[in-house]
């Protein structure tokens, strides 16, 4: 979008810059001509020639109030003229403009798929060019990201074993002290990964004024959601953002569905 507004801008500025040109050559050319017919042909011998004929009366008094209105609109209306073919000229250069843009944008978005369709030819493959990320590529990243991260919290945390274990064979008071190191645990790991930050800094419970351009995926109405905003209401949840992307590193282990390795101890 910027790439077209800034092409249209200059479309613009260069139509109205040569339509203003040629203008002022019309204009230009008007005067002087009109400057040199009368200058060949007088006004008022004319008229005095038409004292002597009927006909040439006649016909010199249709003539001058043509002449009068030609002689005060010829200005305005070739400006005006030019002004309108300066914008009409704008508006069809834009659209090619634009169809151009967005054809260019839909080669290169499906350059990728046909290059992969491609034979290659290993004695012209460019080495040094970098290589085509799929979709399929990066969906599988992200679900080895995803996998990663639980596995970093089951190393620093055991949330995993938390998670797994029946807790009715235990005592509230064994699941607490369990609980608070589980906690501490992951909560260090998140920190350090995502460094979790509320999206409404305040107690929950509080009086809260939603804006009328508040964004739906900051913030969830829920309850009796009617009329227009800014809403007034009681904040249930801050929510959470990441203010921090720090993604662990990838393991080198094949199988990323593997969260944790079986340890064996050898006796």
């Amino acid at each position: 979008m910027n790439v077209i507004k800034s092409l249209s801008r200059r479309i613009l500025l260069w139509s109205f810059i040569i339509m203003i040109l040629l203008a002022l050559f019309f204009n230009a050319a008007g005067y002087i001509g009109a400057r040199w017919l009368t200058t060949t042909l007088p006004i008022q011998a004319v008229k005095d020639a038409s004292a002597h004929s009927s006909e040439l009366k006649i016909g010199l008094d249709k003539l001058l109030p043509i002449a009068d209105i030609v002689q005060n609109l010829y200005i305005p209306v070739i400006s005006i003229f030019f002004v309108i073919f300066a914008l009409v000229l704008w508006l069809l250069l834009r659209s090619s403009v634009v169809r151009f843009v967005r054809k260019s944008s839909l080669a290169n978005q499906q350059l990728p798929s046909k290059k992969k369709k491609a034979k290659k030819d290993p004695l012209s493959e460019d080495f040094d060019a970098e290589p085509v990320i799929t979709k399929r590529d990066l969906a599988e990243a992200n679900k080895r990201y995803y996998l990663q991260l639980l596995s970093v919290l089951q190393r620093e945390g055991r949330l995993i074993d938390f998670f797994s274990e029946d807790l009715s064979m235990y005592e509230d008071a064994q699941i607490g002290a369990a609980v608070r190191s589980i906690q501490d645990n992951c909560k260090n790991s998140l920190k350090k990964y995502l460094n979790p930050k509320a999206v409404i800094d305040h107690n929950e419970g509080d009086a809260i004024t939603v804006p009328a351009d508040f964004d739906p995926n900051t913030i969830k109405l829920t309850g009796n959601v009617t009329g227009e905003p800014p809403f007034q209401g009681t904040l249930r949840h801050k929510g959470w953002r990441a203010s921090r992307l720090e993604l662990p590193t990838l393991s080198a282990v094949k199988d990323p569905a593997i969260l944790a390795p079986a340890e064996v101890e050898i006796m």
